[in-house]
């Protein structure tokens, strides 16, 4: 009998230092072997004795390129790259592949999908000494107000051009995909109730019925020269304020509304890029453990973790009957991993040395 046990004991023991290998070669390959992928790129082209494809692809690569940086790259710094030459974006590229071939009246149309080497990418903005951020994309509740100062006015939803004008012009690099708020009378009076105060008020009766983590109240006061735009950004447990004064006399031009709902869509992006900044001189090992048994909780995290840029890498460092102890290495704080989890719905106890999943 002893000796069954020993043996039972031995083959138990190979078969956990098989699953630590497997799933430690796992996890870390997936974390290291990601790339940006810049898909659905449309080109077209006069087709004509003249048409030369090789350039059709370079413009594809070039779109694909500005498309990727303006999504990882705050407004400030893309200027830096503008003079970036066909061959040096060539070269960052790891892999592509062209769908939706067609000619169509006289014209040469395709979608582009690039792959850019991670890697590659993350050393050419480190040599322009540019910190680039994870894409991450977010469904962010939005609730434009829009009052005339002069008389306390307010411009509830289909009234207010800010709100009408909003989702018309979604770019392609935007991380933020807005909801705007559904027509409630008893929201209209929640807002008119406080107009007098309402930079003060904190809007959770209204946001709470959109059951989104990310939040944005956009309060635009007009008067007789001006609007005076102030947002109160809620990006999970990351609360944020931004405030501008634009000189405007005419409210109901369309161009020029735009133009300024563009310009502060493109704020909202540079603060939330600036809360994902991957800086890769910072390594912060974290250490997590799960309960061995939930194998659906370690799936979870794994996947979560192969998807995070500020990740670097992972690897399961303990395996045993009892927990699964993963060792992550973090380009950031380690407040911005617990928003992270957080964001991705993980409940992470952090009372302990070593923390845990829940």
């Amino acid at each position: 009998m002893p000796l069954f046990k020993k043996k039972y004991l031995f083959y138990v023991y190979i078969f956990f230092l098989i699953i630590v290998f497997f799933f430690n070669e796992f996890s870390t390959n997936i974390s290291l072997g990601k790339n940006f992928n810049i898909p659905k790129v449309k080109v077209e082209e006069k087709y004509d004795l003249n048409f030369d494809k090789s350039k059709v692809m370079d413009n594809a690569f070039d779109k694909a390129f500005k498309i990727l940086i303006y999504k990882i790259v705050e407004n400030a710094d893309r200027a830096v790259l503008s003079e970036i030459s066909i061959n040096e974006i060539k070269s960052l590229i790891e892999n592509f592949s062209i769908s939706d071939e067609k000619f169509q009246n006289n014209k040469y149309i395709s979608q582009f999908n690039v792959q850019f080497n991670k890697k590659k990418i993350f050393n050419y903005l480190n040599k322009k000494n540019i910190i680039p951020s994870s894409p991450i994309d977010i469904n962010t509740f939005i609730l434009p107000i829009l009052i005339d100062t002069g008389n306390n006015e307010l411009y509830y939803l289909n009234q207010n051009i800010f709100y009408n004008n909003w989702n018309l012009d979604i770019k392609k690099y935007h991380l933020l995909n807005y909801i705007l708020p559904n027509e409630d009378i008893e929201d209209y009076a929640v807002i008119k109730k406080n107009i007098k105060n309402i930079e003060n008020y904190n809007f959770a009766e209204i946001t709470s019925k959109y059951n989104l983590q990310n939040n944005i109240i956009l309060i635009i006061l007009k008067s007789e020269s001006q609007l005076r735009v102030f947002s109160k950004i809620d990006f999970g447990k990351k609360k944020l304020l931004a405030h501008k004064i634009y000189k405007i006399s005419n409210i109901s031009n369309d161009a020029l509304i735009n133009n300024i709902i563009l310009e502060i869509k493109e704020n909202y992006e540079d603060k939330w890029k600036s809360l994902n900044k991957i800086n890769t001189s910072i390594e912060l090992p974290i250490r997590i453990s799960i309960d061995s048994k939930n194998i659906y909780l370690s799936r979870q995290l794994e996947n979560s973790l192969s998807s995070i840029d500020l990740v670097s890498s992972y690897q399961i460092e303990k395996f045993n009957n009892k927990e699964i102890l993963y060792k992550i290495i973090f380009n950031s704080t380690p407040n911005r991993f617990l928003d992270i989890m957080f964001l991705n719905n993980f409940k992470v106890d952090t009372s302990k040395e070593i923390w845990r999943l829940q």
